[in-house]
């Protein structure tokens, strides 16, 4: 399939063909059609399985921490990790053995085997040695949101029952007060020194973990299992409230063993004697994206990780320009800013190779957007997306081509997929039909913490995880993502009882994914972001209203927005709800729109 076919496609999608769009798509024709192509097996319930084209993954029976130093002879005098801000480094060979230190000393300290610590810390190396030295000691981690408040700290601290912290200065006594209300007297408070100023009396400084850990006795991992519990992350709580994720070793390193047998080699190059990968780390290191692809992975590969406590555009744009970056981990809001920023270069994009994006849904023409103003194509910078979910360690899907904008493309190596209708309960398996993806594999986690219930709903019959992500498949097999199953906007429609006479028919429930119309009306000349929900409507159920940040120096009208969209998608779609102009569209640190956020201003 040519490149022009793809974009059209894609365009066809959100009801694009106009002439302005037409435009769009004279460009460079590429294929976009792969060799590498899906299965569908039928199990013996008669359940359609998309098998992953890359082939199977058998799990090994590696630590984290075994899987990540595997091959650090290779690049034992590389940098590991570096501070965008203080200008630490760590070599590979540092960075181990820091780790190593550092379990010492936590065991010394009295944490146990199985102990659950919070890790409270933005990007710094400190937090990845930490990370690293926590699992060395067979202590569980539970990785928490530096910007959360002292209840929400509180929250989670008493849900994961940590019995320690490790945070940094900048943060350290707000989370004191919600560790003393919380953990037992007496816990072990660790902060470490980012510059910002002093720490509270009492708790230890990170960098005496290191030192004392010299001198102290080496840990054995002998009574570690591959199936133990390693990290316990907390899902987003984008649409409810936020779970602890029960993540064990042998989940994250499948998953890592998953992507490297799909992606090596096609998006990364393992380090070599005269080559490094260098990618900046702004993505969150407590987030499972930042944590298992952008930091574990990249560890195990040889990369060199320059972390940033803080995405400031001036920070980002300073190591664009005095580091030769080969990558970036991304979200969409991303994309959006290198599209948007008139600082950005295409000289700062010159020794890039690959973008990969997740976290959120990225639409074709943003891609398209980004291709056109560095005149890039995919023969220069891939641009590509993936998929995944805290529950699966994180990564289900990978478009490896960069031939295909906003695909997700498809299945990584060891891991199966079905396509269900979220209606009848049935396995889709015709192209372009929307259904909920339930994925299968090593990767899926063990279960929710304490919550058994929550577990049984989401893990169903045969292991299968259903993701309440809504997705569709072209002709090629490759996966588009649309929305959230709990986020469609479901507007009750109008069908035709004969020919001249209409009525209302309650029973005909029609789906608009809000990213849909979010891409749709990116397109605007006027609008820099957007974002769309569902509002009540007394004869339609729901109707699709907008949100939108305008372009500094624009004024554009709701109407005129209206207009616009309603050129451009079906009746159905278009935002009867209005339009509402705000500064900012409210998103997590990894990209996701905050809907739920936007639903309570809507009532207030």
């Amino acid at each position: 399939m040519t490149r022009v076919r793809q974009i059209l496609r894609c365009v066809q999608r959100l009801g694009q063909i106009r002439e302005s769009g037409v435009k769009a798509l004279n460009r460079s024709v590429r294929c976009a059609s792969t060799q590498t192509q899906i299965k569908i097996t039928e199990d013996k319930n008669g359940k359609k399985i998309f098998v992953s084209p890359y082939g199977d993954c058998p799990p090994s029976e590696m630590l984290v921490q075994e899987y990540i130093w595997k091959d650090i002879a290779d690049h034992a005098d590389k940098i590991a990790l570096e501070c965008a801000v203080t200008g630490r480094k760590y070599t590979y060979a540092e960075t181990r053995d820091a780790s190593n230190y550092i379990a010492r000393s936590l065991r010394n300290l009295g944490l146990k085997k199985g102990d659950v610590v919070a890790l409270i810390a933005p990007n710094y190396p400190e937090s990845i040695l930490a990370f690293v030295g926590m699992l060395e000691a067979e202590i569980v981690i539970t990785t928490v949101n530096p910007t959360y408040t002292y209840h929400e700290v509180k929250k989670q601290l008493e849900s994961s029952g940590a019995k320690a912290v490790i945070t940094v200065a900048e943060i350290a006594r707000t989370i004191l007060e919600a560790a003393r209300d919380t953990l037992p007297p007496g816990a072990l408070f660790v902060v470490i020194e980012d510059g910002t100023g002093s720490i509270p009396e009492g708790t230890v400084p990170f960098k005496d973990l290191i030192t004392r850990g010299k001198s102290l006795p080496a840990i054995s991992n002998d009574q570690t299992r591959a199936d133990d519990l390693a990290v316990l992350p907390y899902s987003s709580g984008t649409t409810g409230l936020p779970k602890g994720v029960m993540l064990s070793h042998k989940n994250l390193v499948s998953n890592m063993e998953m992507t490297e047998k799909t992606a090596a080699g096609n998006i990364w190059v393992k380090a070599s004697g005269d080559f490094q990968e260098v990618l900046p780390l702004f993505l969150p290191f407590f987030h499972i994206f930042g944590m298992n692809v952008g930091t574990l992975l990249q560890l195990a590969t040889g990369s060199k990780i320059i972390t940033l406590p803080k995405f400031t555009p001036e920070l980002f744009l300073k190591i664009l320009s005095t580091n030769k970056v080969t990558g970036l981990y991304a979200v969409p809001p991303l994309v959006l800013f290198l599209i948007a920023s008139p600082f950005v270069k295409r000289e700062h994009l010159e020794s890039m190779h690959h973008i990969v994006s997740g976290a959120a849904p990225m639409s074709c023409t943003d891609a398209d957007r980004l291709y056109d103003k560095f005149r890039m194509d995919v023969n220069k910078l891939k641009i590509l997306q993936g998929y995944g979910l805290t529950e699966t360690s994180p990564t289900v899907t990978m478009e490896l081509t960069g031939l295909k904008p906003g695909s997700i493309g498809k299945n990584i190596a060891g891991c199966e997929l079905r396509l269900v209708d979220p209606n009848t309960n049935e396995d889709i398996t015709s192209p372009f039909q929307s259904g909920e993806i339930w994925t299968r594999g090593h990767h899926v986690m063990k279960g929710y913490f304490n919550n058994e219930e929550a577990t049984k709903e989401a893990i169903v019959e045969d292991g299968w995880l259903k993701t309440g992500d809504i997705a569709y498949y072209d002709e090629d097999m490759d996966f588009f993502v649309t929305d959230r199953l709990k986020e469609l906007i479901k507007v009750k429609g109008f069908q035709p009882r004969s020919h001249n006479m209409f009525i209302n028919i309650s029973t005909s429930l029609r789906q608009v994914p809000p990213a849909e119309l979010e891409a749709c009306l990116r397109m605007h000349p006027d609008v820099l972001e957007a974002a769309v929900i569902g509002i009540p409507h007394e004869r339609c159920g729901e109707v699709p209203k907008a949100f939108v940040v305008p372009k500094p120096g624009t004024n554009p009208k709701a109407e005129d927005i209206q207009n616009f969209v309603k050129g451009k998608v079906s009746e159905f779609k278009q935002l009867q709800g209005g339009v509402t102009f705000i500064e900012a569209i409210p998103k997590s640190l990894t990209g996701k729109i905050l809907r739920r956020e936007l639903k309570e201003k809507y009532k207030s």
